[in-house]
């Protein structure tokens, strides 16, 4: 009689799953679940947890799957991941090794979208500034920038990037934008303005970053990007927090360059306490929280799930690696192309 098959969530902390066991049943169904509670130490806890592995979902970003995690996972065939990112992930290496990547493309774009825009008003309007003068009991008014007429420059028109632009659309904003795609079709739909990438800063007086971290978007905005914005210019990030070189961001804030900007990324994660983006009076930060909503929540725990039944059966959705599914090595039950 052959062992059941194995699923692993390794990084349930801050905790997802531990409040719904529920969505991990159709797992259950299939072979044994394990669930971790707390953060790994190190790489080598890392891999005990996932030895004999055959899928896991991937919670946290701060679990590292590179060349050396992957080759101490021989029975690993898939990492499902609860969200889209995939940059703690070495793609390449485990596409070489028949490692399938899942990810939950659009599951929480609604929901990240709606922080973004409070972000943007938050930065607007010095909202964070204000609300602390308010409980250390002191009344301040500062000038705010009224967004109605205003330019919002997108990089990126993904799901959650396009989501956005209706909605600051709905605000009366002028959404101008760019993306590696550059599919003016797409762009058409959503009423955004194509424009080249530098364009796209330069006209700005609030930008906002949509793009995935790869090795060709870390510091998309460093230096010369920030001193391209208009002075007064807003800056907003719910992506990556390596799209943006800090110093210069900070530095950019700290001379007046950027009015405000509002922040849910950070590198790294938590925040540490001695971080000097926590002295900018302008700076509105929140922890790594815009997909936490009921309704993204929901539907964030359900996809890895799903896509891991999925390949079981056979029937791979949303791998973001697909030659990994051509490798030869053995699958477990009819997992990988059918």
């Amino acid at each position: 009689m052959s062992s059941p098959i194995r699923f692993c969530v390794p990084d349930d902390h801050p905790p997802v799953y531990q409040d719904f066991p529920e969505d991990l049943d159709p797992l259950r169904e299939r072979g044994e679940v394990t669930v971790f509670t707390s953060r790994q130490d190190s790489p080598e806890e890392l891999i005990t947890r996932l030895t004999g592995v055959t899928a896991l979902v991937n919670v946290r970003a701060y679990s590292i799957f590179d060349a050396r995690t992957l080759d101490a996972l021989p029975d690993l065939e898939m990492i499902s991941v609860l969200g889209t990112g995939t940059d703690n992930i070495d793609l390449a290496a485990a596409s070489a090794r028949g490692v399938a990547v899942a990810n939950a493309p659009g599951a929480n774009a609604v929901s990240v979208a709606e922080h973004t825009m409070l972000l943007l008003l938050a930065a607007a309007r010095h909202l964070g500034k204000v609300d602390r003068a308010m409980h250390e009991g002191r009344w301040e008014h500062h000038l705010g920038m009224e967004l109605r007429g205003r330019t919002l420059g997108l990089l990126g028109l993904g799901a959650i990037g396009r989501e956005v632009a209706g909605m600051a659309r709905g605000f009366g904003m002028r959404v101008v934008g760019w993306s590696f795609r550059h599919d003016p079709d797409r762009a058409r739909e959503v009423g955004v303005e194509l424009l080249e990438r530098d364009e796209v800063i330069r006209q700005a007086d609030a930008l906002s970053l949509h793009l995935r971290l790869t090795p060709e978007t870390e510091h998309i905005i460093g230096e010369r990007e920030l001193g391209m914005m208009k002075r007064g210019a807003l800056l907003v990030n719910t992506a990556r927090a390596a799209l943006v070189d800090e110093a210069a961001l900070i530095d950019a804030v700290r001379r007046g360059q950027l009015a405000a900007v509002g922040l849910d990324v950070f590198a790294p994660e938590p925040l540490p306490a001695d971080s000097p983006l926590r002295d900018l009076e302008n700076a509105v930060l929140t922890p790594h929280l815009a997909w936490v909503t009921e309704a993204a929540s929901a539907r964030l725990r359900r996809v890895p799930v799903d896509n891991i039944l999925a390949y079981l059966d056979g029937q791979p959705r949303n791998v973001v690696n697909a030659t990994a599914l051509d490798h030869p090595r053995p699958r477990s039950a009819s997992g990988g192309r059918s």
